[in-house]
């Protein structure tokens, strides 16, 4: 278990790493990534595994917030983005 909390930090560490700079990321890009992290955090056992997942999920989403803090209109477009995977990665689709 604790091999498997270490990969997953381990592994969004460097997703998060990756994603700074002065690259530009599409809102269907964006809304993919939130799905791919809300699909472990709903797929995850309870403990840590869960814990770690949603903590995963909720800091992606600060950071995007923040990123895009002054344009509105794209973070529009991510939750429409959004609302088309969300339930696939619930599995309810």
């Amino acid at each position: 278990m604790k091999k498997i909390l270490v990969i997953l930090v381990v592994s969004f560490s460097l997703a998060s790493c990756g994603g700074k700079g002065d690259k530009k990321q599409s809102a269907a890009s964006v809304a993919q990534e939130w799905c791919d992290l809300n699909g472990k955090a709903y797929r995850a056992g309870d403990g840590p595994e869960k814990e770690s997942a949603e903590r995963s999920r909720k800091n992606y989403e600060k950071e995007m917030k923040e990123k895009y803090k002054d344009n509105q209109a794209f973070l529009d477009e991510v939750g429409k983005e959004i609302e088309k995977c969300e339930d696939a990665s619930e599995g309810r689709k």
